[in-house]
C-alpha cells in the first residue's frame, strides 16, 4: 500500500470531536483539595526517622539484642516485660494508624522505608543526576551482585562465622579452624578481585545478548507495526479513535527506533567514562580493609591459642594485634616468635607486594579498560546494527523515515511519545544513526 493511501486516511478535524457522553471540562476550576507536597525539612526528618528505625531493626535482628541489654543494665528487675514487647510495639502502631489521620501516610512511609529507598529514592536520584553513566554503573554493580549472589553469600557467611568464632571462642581447635577459614577466604577474595579487575566486563558482553532478544522479541514487532484494521483498503478516513491508535503505533515505533540508538550512544559514553576505574578502586579498597581485618583476627587467634607465639613487653590487646597486622606493621609492640606467627607475617609481607603490583597494573597498564573497550565497542556496534534493522523495518511498515515520522507526529499533536523522542534525539550527535 502506498504512503498516500495510508497517510491520506488522516483527517485532523476528527481530533476536535468529543467522544459521546463526554463534556468539555477545560473551563472548570482545578480541584483545590489536591494534596500538597511535603516540605523538604519534613521529608528529611522522615528519612532520618526511617533510617534510625530500620537501623535499630537490623541491629536487633542480625547483630546485637540491645533492648535486652538496656533493660538488664538499667532495669534488672523488669526483664519479664520483654516477653510482651510485640504487643507493646503493635499497640503503638495501631494507635498511630487510628489517631494520626493525615499522618497515616507518613507512618506508612517510615514502615516501608526500605521499599521507598529502592523504588523511589534511587530512581529519583538517577533522574535528577541526568546521567546514564550512573545508571549503567548501578546496573553493572547490580548484575555482578546477582550473578555471584550464591558465592558471595556463602563465603561472607563463613567469614563472619569465623570472625565470631575467633572473637568468642577459647577452644584451640575452633580457633585454628576459624583462622584457617579466614585465610582461605582472603586468598580466594584476592584472586577473584585481581581476576575481575583484568577481565572484560560480563555486563558489557550481556548487552549483545540483550539487544538480540529485544530486537527479535514478538512484542517489539507488535507495538511497532501498523494495525491491520488501519490498513484495510475499505477504510477511507480514520475515526478519532483510529487516529489515536495510529498515532500511538507510530509514536511507539519511532520511540523504539530512537531508544535503540540512544541505548548505543549512552553505552559508548559509559565505555569512555571512569566508572570502571572507580569500581576497581572501590574493590581494591575493600580488599585492603578486609585483608587487615583477616590478618588481625588470624594473629589474634594465634595469640589466644599460644600467648608465647609473640614477644611483647605487656599483655597485648586486640588493637595492638590489628596494628601489627597492617601490611607495613612497622613499630608494632608485637614480634613473631612461633612458626605459625612467623608464617602469617611472611604471608602478609607477600600479600602487600602482590596488592601493590595488582593496583599499579590496574591503573597504569589499565588492561581492564582495553578489554572493556573491545567488549563495549562490539556491543555498541551490535546495538547500532539492531537500530539500523529496526529503521528498515519501520520504513517498510510506515513507508517514511523516522525523521519524517517525527515531523508528522508533531503535526498530529503533542503526546508522551513525542516528548520522550525529542528528549532522546536532543542528546544524540547529529547523524549518529548514519555512522
Amino acid at each position: 500500500m502506498s504512503v498516500d493511501s495510508l497517510w491520506s486516511k488522516i483527517d485532523l478535524s476528527v481530533k476536535g470531536t468529543p467522544a459521546p457522553g463526554t463534556t468539555n471540562n477545560a473551563g472548570e476550576p482545578k480541584d483545590k483539595s489536591k494534596a500538597k507536597a511535603w516540605p523538604k525539612w519534613e521529608v528529611r526528618l522522615l528519612d532520618t526517622i526511617g533510617s534510625l528505625v530500620w537501623l535499630c531493626i537490623s541491629v536487633k535482628l542480625f547483630i546485637f539484642d540491645f533492648d535486652n541489654y538496656l533493660v538488664e543494665r538499667f532495669l534488672p528487675g523488669s526483664t519479664s516485660v520483654l516477653s510482651y514487647r510485640f504487643l507493646f510495639v503493635g499497640g503503638i502502631l495501631v494507635l498511630l494508624v487510628l489517631f494520626t489521620r493525615g499522618r497515616r501516610l507518613k507512618c506508612t512511609y517510615i514502615g516501608l522505608f526500605p521499599f521507598v529507598v529502592v523504588f523511589w529514592k534511587v530512581p529519583k536520584w538517577f533522574y535528577k543526576a541526568e546521567s546514564c553513566v550512573a545508571v549503567f554503573t548501578f546496573l553493572n554493580v547490580a548484575s555482578i551482585a546477582l550473578r555471584h549472589l550464591k558465592w558471595n553469600a556463602a563465603t561472607r557467611f563463613c567469614a563472619i562465622l569465623s570472625l565470631v568464632g575467633v572473637a568468642a571462642s577459647g577452644n584451640q581447635v575452633v580457633l585454628g579452624l576459624c583462622a584457617s577459614c579466614l585465610g582461605i577466604y582472603f586468598i580466594l577474595l584476592m584472586a577473584r578481585t585481581i581476576w575481575f579487575s583484568v577481565k572484560s566486563s560480563h555486563f558489557l558482553k550481556s548487552q549483545k545478548m540483550l539487544i538480540d532478544k529485544f530486537s527479535s522479541a514478538s512484542f517489539v514487532t507488535q507495538i511497532t507495526a501498523v494495525s491491520p484494521e488501519l490498513r484495510d483498503s475499505a477504510l477511507q478516513k480514520f475515526s478519532a479513535a483510529q487516529l489515536a491508535t495510529f498515532q500511538t503505533n507510530l509514536g511507539m515505533a519511532v520511540l523504539v527506533s530512537r531508544a535503540t540508538y540512544y541505548w548505543a550512544y549512552q553505552l559508548e559514553k559509559y565505555r569512555t567514562s571512569a566508572a570502571s576505574l572507580i569500581l576497581s578502586a572501590i574493590a581494591y579498597a575493600s580488599l585492603y580493609v578486609q585483608g587487615v581485618v583477616v590478618f588481625s583476627m588470624i594473629n589474634w587467634a594465634i595469640l589466644k591459642m599460644d600467648p608465647a607465639a609473640f614477644s611483647y613487653s605487656r599483655d597485648p590487646v586486640f588493637l595492638q594485634a590489628a596494628y601489627y597486622s597492617l601490611f607495613h606493621g612497622a613499630g608494632s609492640a608485637l614480634s613473631p616468635v612461633s612458626g605459625a606467627a612467623v608464617a602469617v607475617k611472611i604471608a602478609a609481607n607477600v600479600v602487600a607486594p602482590l596488592f601493590i603490583t595488582a593496583l599499579v597494573t590496574q591503573f597504569l597498564i589499565n588492561r581492564r579498560q582495553v578489554e572493556q573497550d573491545a567488549a563495549a565497542e562490539e556491543a555498541v556496534k551490535k546495538i547500532k546494527a539492531a537500530g539500523a534493522e529496526l529503521e528498515k523495518r519501520f520504513k517498510r511498515e510506515y513507508e517514511v523515515s523516522t525523521e519524517e515520522a517525527i515531523a508528522r507526529l508533531q503535526a498530529l499533536g503533542e503526546n508522551f511519545f513525542l516528548t520522550a523522542i525529542t528528549a532522546m534525539s536532543a542528546q544524540l550527535p547529529s547523524d549518529y544513526d548514519a555512522e
